[in-house]
């Protein structure tokens, strides 16, 4: 079946395009068939209305921790935990993601690796999620930042043999440490290096053998110059980013994904008491310094690419959009910042030929939005529709204002939408709530359609 969406914006992943009639994204066989006026919508399709929306690629989400859940102290949560649990709350939060929009993500650290597991239970079908791309184990030095959920190593061979490891277990991309960071020990030092420049360069030669990126945590800007040096593809936080610095990621098309919310969510955290003392000034100090880092980037046309570090005390699991408010607060252009979680995030992430664009023959991975996410950010919260792989998984109707009156669905049906009126669909059916309560299940078709 070809299904035609109709919206009144479709941001394509590069540009916001328009119509008086409105546009249209069409949908065959889990692909993107077309993207065009929706006056120009074949009689043989089925045209589904959805209204005041803007239509969007899914989103991707380039800095997640799946094990953690954001509480106050996830990293001693998970050490406490049996494995099975852990991976169970990695695979819930997954779905989390999926459900406000999120397509893809990647994982940039996991205990023992598991969020490969995870990674592989999607792919498979075994259970419902985003795309997962994961780093496995991080690459750390012994004693090293965030040594929890990585791989400890000491001096460049130790290092190739750590990234082969990875390899080995199925990484998708290889994450390694370049300075300390917030979340370490009471004695750590917030920007102090890790890793040699000739350890870093071992990871990154290993990694890119096999035809995987390296992202690099860098909190400094000499752990910043070491990890350019080495030749990473993105810097992660990039606080104490500088001009001579920006100007080289700028040259060398190194990608920096700032987590700003991530700073904010904990820096909350430290305001109500709920994390270590010690932790609380070193975010603090974070907080002084990552968004003076950010718009240096911004200044200097750094590729930008949005990662939530989700997991992390006080950051939720779907907190992308939450980033994106972040950037355009610290000075990004909306449009800036949705080319952050889709066109620019695929390239950074290597599946650009699936992701991050609306063109013809990629995967129909979409995210509907109530209003313009080109001109208010914050819209991106209110999510219409979700579709992955071509099937909706998420339908939300609007719960005032004109577009609540009334459509009719491609089956004929008239669906009248009252206030405090929500329906949550599934690959499988959707559940109508009514003020809270349950109403209603409905069975639907493998491409999200009323049977």
């Amino acid at each position: 079946m070809t299904t035609a969406y109709r919206a009144a914006r479709v941001f394509d992943g590069r540009e916001l395009l328009t119509s008086s009639n409105g546009m249209a994204v069409v949908v065959r066989n889990g692909r993107i068939d077309a993207v065009l006026d929706a006056s120009a919508v074949r009689t043989d399709c089925v045209l589904v209305d959805l209204g005041d929306v803007t239509i969007l690629p899914g989103l991707l989400d380039a800095h997640v921790h799946l094990a953690w859940d954001g509480s106050p102290d996830p990293i001693e949560q998970v050490r406490q935990e049996p494995k099975a649990l852990t991976i169970l709350r990695a695979a819930n939060h997954a779905a989390a993601n999926l459900r406000t929009g999120v397509t893809v993500v990647r994982d940039l650290g996991s205990p023992q690796g598991l969020a490969i597991d995870v990674a592989s239970a999607i792919g498979s079908g075994i259970i419902t999620g985003p795309r997962v791309l994961a780093a496995g184990c991080a690459i750390t030095m012994t004693g090293g930042h965030a040594h929890c959920i990585g791989r400890e190593a000491d001096g460049p061979d130790a290092v190739r043999r750590a990234v082969r490891q990875e390899l080995k277990s199925g990484a998708h991309c290889i994450k390694i440490m370049a300075s300390g960071g917030a979340l370490d020990g009471e004695d750590g030092d917030l920007g102090a290096p890790q890793l040699s420049v000739p350890e870093l360069r071992a990871a990154v030669e290993e990694a890119h053998r096999a035809g995987r990126a390296v992202a690099a945590h860098a909190h400094s800007l000499e752990s910043i110059n070491n990890v350019l040096d080495a030749g990473v593809q993105s810097v992660e936080h990039g606080t104490g980013l500088d001009a001579t610095a920006a100007h080289r990621m700028r040259r060398e098309q190194v990608y920096l994904v700032p987590t700003l919310s991530a700073v904010e969510s904990v820096l909350g955290q430290a305001r109500a008491g709920t994390i270590r003392p010690d932790i609380g000034r070193r975010i603090a100090l974070l907080a002084e310094h990552n968004g003076i880092a950010f718009r240096t980037a911004l200044r200097h046309k750094v590729p930008l690419v949005a990662g939530s570090d989700a997991g992390v005390p006080g950051q939720r699991h779907g907190a992308l959009p939450d980033e994106l408010i972040a950037m355009v607060r610290a000075g990004a252009t909306p449009r800036q910042a949705l080319q952050a979680a889709t066109v620019n995030a695929a390239a950074l992430l290597g599946v650009i030929t699936d992701h991050g664009t609306l063109d013809p023959g990629k995967r129909a991975d979409l995210l509907a939005v109530g209003g313009d996410p080109d001109t208010d950010i914050t819209t991106l919260h209110d999510v219409r529709l979700v579709m992955f792989e071509g099937r909706v998984l998420v339908r939300a109707m609007a719960s005032s204002g004109s577009d609540a009156a009334h459509s009719t669905n491609p089956a004929g049906w008239r669906v009248n939408r009252t206030p405090d009126l929500r329906i949550c669909l599934s690959e499988v059916g959707f559940v109508w709530f009514v003020g809270g309560e349950f109403v209603e299940w409905v069975g639907v078709g493998g491409d999200g359609l009323l049977e």
